[in-house]
């Protein structure tokens, strides 16, 4: 025993002597690349330990952990590493990985991360020859298709046959997919259950059928393996580095991260809902990049020599060559696309709706700033029925919490937005309010007590408490209301952070009713951006006139309190009406993430608002919240669409339950057909409930009104030359793409919920009043 401890301290000690020399060496770095990694990893280690919220309830670095995170990033369905590999790395670096971070040295990623790649190669290269061998789809083996839980392999032996059913389960699916296609002869993208039935048992009866499907299917998976390979292979230092700080990170808590130059722009941008590029949304298809929609307002709008489906082949930056693209990581081309402002980027493009497939031109673009106005708080009026009379109500969908960080400017606030849109809204005279917040992941603290603000008098929002224990209450204090009718607050498992602060607070004020999900996400907890380049002038890591890009660290420093003294940590904000919601079935709360910090309760803030003195309508009036609950049940029992909705929750459960798929082909076929069956009579019946919509009419912001505008404009200077037929043709296009609005079940009865609060204030209830199913 001693002789072991001898032996790994020697070890230990040798590895920490591993300078920054032998980590250019190993990945060949430049001197002021490899001081750079070494400077942000000293960096990133410090402010976690100095300003994380539980820096006083941990007392070192579980380098244990860190590994098995890497790990698991990187092999996240344990197909790769066996368990001899990890015990290897635990041995060799989970006691000294504090004194490596300590150092700035990565030395343990790169290891790790170059044994991942060979593993990778090694495996790409055994499936490549295993898809050239027979396969047979006779025997009845299940194959565990979530090894997200499951245990690291033990044996080379065990890996070989995990991925001999793993390869059969990938074609299994592919000679499925393709099998069922629609023919070329058919005008139908999809096909009904009676022509799949056909096409699926021809695999059985016509084996030139089977045999040219196979090989189209053996060729597709070998492209797709060997172009994984190559987005492994071409991960660039700073992407492998982000992710193993970001395994340290995570051992403290989930939402503590680093950020590297590439995602603290995108950061920035989200919160800005701006950016500078091209103003295009790329896809991968198939390797190839594609166009996948022409954003308004920016430079290829403006242009019109891109459209959707256009593939870019090529990059260059202003006069220089262009650089091969095909193949490569999206979010690599992505970065080469984007760039300063006024820059120039020439683009190689091969044109989506061209008939020659060798077919090329040349797309000069200067690159400038894009307005994501998608992006910000939309309005709409619903207009809904009841027996005598109609009612309008207002939805607000706010995506996130958006707005100025440091001394940028943003497109606009969330809470300016939506003051704009309530001001619309009051013009239709609408008699409710719903602010839609399902999607909504929360961004900016001080957003959300600006948007709070809007629906009470001056009062506690949030508090806050930091890891010394101080408490900061962060009140409204502006008592003007821009709305004081019935509010309902549509909420999911999504809802999260400061979506959680608005409805949490309005629930606790006793102002707004929270529909949706059982609960929300459950993220109770402050994150800080803090900028390496722009830290305390005592920092020794990074001499103040350094030139390296700018990275960043996005540190859990406080949990938030609602009003009245609980966290929203874990146990989210519950709602006063729960609606059926297949969002209950997945793990997607905070309570499913690893190392969330624990709720808490503390002391409540004193204050009370009473609303029917100042006029304000409040769902807390006696016996209203059990009216409405009521009302909604007995809908859940007799309303079709809601009947339809428990059913389709239903048949996913079932479903999703069943990870363990058969690899064979009879049974699958049948489990498809069963599929398609359901899924048939599902959608036939989701067709019938479409046709019964209500009246609904948008409200945008003036930001919104003034792009459209200007993007029609544009679209009507391109067709001048046309001629009038052609411009006709063009007209009725655009018309056959707009969108008809969704027909979303959640929505729609949230909006008769609030529907029936609204003629409960217009003629309270004094005897039992029935409503109809409108």
């Amino acid at each position: 025993m001693l002789l072991l401890r001898i032996h790994r301290l020697l070890i230990t000690t040798l590895l920490l002597l591993l300078t920054v020399s032998l980590l250019k060496a190993e990945i060949q770095l430049s001197e002021k690349e490899a001081q750079a990694l070494q400077a942000q990893t000293q960096w990133a280690l410090e402010l976690i330990r100095s300003n994380h919220y539980l820096k006083n309830e941990i007392q070192s670095i579980d380098g244990g952990q860190i590994i098995e995170n890497f790990a698991e990033n990187l092999d996240y369905s344990k197909l790769y590493f066996l368990r001899s590999d990890i015990e290897d790395y635990l041995f060799r670096f989970s006691e000294s990985m504090e004194g490596f971070l300590e150092n700035g040295n990565l030395y343990p990623a790169f290891v790790i991360y170059n044994d991942f790649i060979d593993h990778f190669k090694t495996r790409t290269d055994w499936a490549l020859k295993r898809l050239d061998e027979p396969f047979v789809f006779e025997k009845e083996i299940l194959f565990e298709s979530d090894r997200t839980e499951s245990q690291w392999m033990e044996s080379q032996a065990e890996a070989d046959a995990v991925w001999n059913d793993f390869i059969h389960y990938q074609v299994l699916n592919e000679l499925l997919s393709s099998a069922g296609e629609a023919t070329d002869s058919s005008d139908e993208e999809t096909i009904d259950t009676e022509a799949l039935e056909k096409q699926l048992n021809r695999l059985f009866s016509d084996q030139s059928f089977f045999d040219e499907k196979m090989e189209t299917v053996i060729e597709k998976l070998k492209r797709r393996y060997n172009r994984n390979l190559g987005v492994w292979e071409d991960r660039e230092v700073s992407d492998i580095q982000e992710t193993f700080i970001n395994a340290m990170t995570h051992a403290f808590d989930p939402h503590s991260s680093f950020l590297s130059t590439h995602t603290l722009e995108s950061f920035n941008s989200a919160v800005k809902n701006s950016f500078v590029g091209i103003g295009a949304q790329l896809q991968d298809v198939d390797g190839i990049c594609t166009i996948k929609d022409i954003l308004p307002g920016g430079p290829a709008e403006r242009s019109n020599e891109l459209k959707a489906e256009d593939e870019i082949l090529g990059v260059a930056q202003g006069d220089e060559e262009f650089e091969d693209v095909i193949d490569m990581q999206l979010q690599y081309i992505v970065r080469k696309i984007k760039g300063p402002k006024e820059s120039i980027v020439r683009l190689l493009i091969r044109p989506g709706d061209s008939s020659d497939p060798s077919a090329r031109k040349i797309v000069s673009l200067v690159r400038d700033e894009v307005k994501l106005t998608a992006n910000l708080a939309s309005a709409k009026v619903v207009t809904l029925p009841s027996e005598d009379r109609t009612t309008s109500i207002g939805v607000i969908e706010l995506p996130s919490f958006y707005g100025n960080i440091g001394f940028s400017s943003s497109l606009g606030t969330t809470s300016d937005d939506v003051e704009e849109l309530i001001e619309k809204l009051k013009a239709y005279h609408v008699e409710g309010l719903i602010l839609d917040l399902r999607k909504n992941g929360g961004g900016l603290l001080s957003e959300a007590v600006r948007l709070t603000g809007l629906f009470i008098p001056v009062g506690p929002v949030v508090q806050v408490v930091d890891a010394r224990g101080k408490k900061q209450v962060l009140h409204d204090q502006l008592p003007n209301m821009a709305w004081k009718g019935p509010l309902v607050v549509l909420t999911s498992k999504f809802s999260a952070s400061a979506s959680e602060i608005v409805a949490g607070a309005l629930q606790d004020h006793e102002r707004a009713l929270i529909i949706g999900d059982s609960s929300t996400h459950g993220k109770g907890t402050v994150q800080e951006i803090f900028h390496m380049n722009t830290r305390s002038p005592m920092s020794w890591f990074q001499p103040a006139h350094s030139q390296t890009p700018p990275v960043a660290s996005k540190i859990t420093i406080k949990q938030f309190f609602l009003p009245q003294g609980s966290s929203t940590q874990l146990k989210g904000v519950a709602s006063d009406i729960i609606l059926p919601s297949i969002n209950e079935l997945f793990p997607i709360a905070e309570s499913d993430l690893d190392n969330p910090i624990n709720w808490a309760l503390i002391e409540p803030v004193n204050w009370y608002n009473n609303w029917e003195k100042i006029q304000v309508s409040s769902p807390y009036q006696e016996g209203l919240i059990a009216h409405l609950a009521e009302l909604s049940e007995a809908r859940k029992k007799e309303m079709e669409e809601l009947i339809y909705l428990q059913d389709q929750i239903d048949w996913r459960t079932q479903r999703y339950d069943e990870t363990k798929i058969s690899l064979n082909l009879e049974t699958r076929i049948a489990q498809q057909l069963e599929e398609k069956i359901f899924n048939e009579a599902l959608e036939e019946r989701y067709d019938a409930l479409k046709t019964n919509p209500y009246e609904q009419e948008a409200v945008l912001l003036d930001i919104r009104v003034e792009q459209e505008a200007d993007s029609q404009n544009l679209k009507d200077s391109f067709t001048t030359n046309e001629s009038e037929e052609g411009s006709e043709q063009a007209k009725e296009v655009i018309e056959d793409e707009e969108d008809e609005p969704a027909y979303d079940i959640h929505l729609r009865e949230s909006l008769r919920i609030i529907r029936d609060w609204v003629l409960w204030e217009t003629n309270p209830l004094t005897e039992e009043v029935e409503f109809s199913l409108l």
